[in-house]
């Protein structure tokens, strides 16, 4: 499977989970509280940290939603806060990302420089927004809540329409919060094996159990909302992580990588002192002389392994050449190979 570079960051197979922060709209129309995000999702062990970039105007007809506009109205990220918040993440040494919403906005991070662009679960139908940002030719996190199969499978042609690979596949829910039991996490282990790509989870259920579910499943990549508080007022609050949750997470997601190791089975280099320990070896239960013949009562399977035999089928019924003594182990010098 095909590895996506985002920055100084591989992500796929084999390589450490790619965790973003996702501030979304929990800088609350602050830079210093966005800029606050940044630093705190970096402590927190976070590889980036994520906004969103929109337009009220190019997002939502007010006359239809104008509860929807007036909110995000006032949540939006001006032009020049964008350059001042990549250039703080880099100061910060984590990767600054955002959400583009429009033509204008996408062209406004690629002259900033992102290293990989993210399209949101909504827009997984614009195609001409995924065709744009497709031919910038960097990497697409694509969000898939809210989608059947074959409208994933068209965003994808898309993409690689424009002569673009590097795509990730976000398996998400897209209802805030969402329920662990609309999860379905396998949904994203199914789309890694009918497209090929690498995928992720984009995560809005309480808690972290299932980013955690999905890095055991095969996760490259788990986005999660981080906030400074959840009792603050605003819509992406209520379901985030406070920080201290998001650094635990992170260490959570760490540890399991560890224990999920390579899928080889075979001993660790700390098991092969316990394997001559724990296994059994075939020792005489009493003396057995010269020319008997071996039977079950004669011998018994007790531990160290030792360098003898392992399966008492070997030996059963065969002659032994030579004395053994009660407590002896039968090796294969001592025994006939045939009565």
């Amino acid at each position: 499977m095909k590895k996506i570079k985002v920055e100084d960051k591989w992500i796929g197979e084999g390589e450490p989970t790619f965790i973003i922060a996702e501030v979304g709209s929990n800088h609350d129309g602050s830079l210093k509280q966005a800029k606050r995000l940044i630093e705190l999702a970096r402590q927190a062990g976070a590889d980036a940290v994520k906004f969103q970039s929109f337009q009220a105007e190019k997002l939502i007809n007010r006359q239809k939603l104008p509860d929807a506009y007036r909110k995000i109205s006032r949540l939006f990220l001006p032009d020049e806060w964008h350059f001042k918040l990549a250039e703080y993440a880099k100061d910060q040494e984590i990767i600054f990302l955002s959400t583009p919403f429009d033509i204008e906005r996408a062209n406004l991070l690629n002259e900033i420089g992102v290293g990989a662009f993210k399209i949101a679960s909504g827009d997984l139908t614009f195609y001409s927004l995924i065709e744009h940002i497709a031919r910038f030719k960097k990497p697409i996190l694509l969000s898939t809540g809210m989608a059947y199969l074959d409208e994933v499978e068209k965003a994808v042609n898309v993409i690689k329409g424009e002569n673009n690979e590097e795509i990730v596949l976000l398996h998400c829910v897209s209802t805030y919060p969402a329920k662990l039991e609309d999860a379905n996490i396998r949904a994203m282990v199914s789309m890694r094996d009918i497209f090929n790509l690498p995928v992720g989870f984009s995560d809005h259920t309480p808690g972290y159990v299932t980013p955690l579910g999905a890095v055991a499943l095969g996760a490259c990549v788990i986005e999660k909302h981080i906030t400074l508080s959840r009792n603050l007022d605003g819509p992406d609050h209520p379901f985030a992580l406070e920080v201290d949750e998001f650094a635990e997470m992170v260490k959570k997601i760490r540890d399991l990588e560890k224990a999920l190791g390579d899928g080889e089975k075979k001993p660790t280099s700390a098991e092969m002192p316990e394997r001559k320990f724990a296994r059994r070896g075939i020792y005489a239960r009493c003396d057995i002389p010269r020319g008997t013949i071996l039977k079950h009562e004669m011998i018994k399977m007790v531990r160290p392994a030792c360098d003898g035999f392992k399966d008492l089928r070997e030996i059963l019924d065969k002659k032994t050449k030579v004395n053994i003594k009660k407590d002896e182990l039968i090796t294969a010098e001592k025994i006939c190979e045939e009565i």
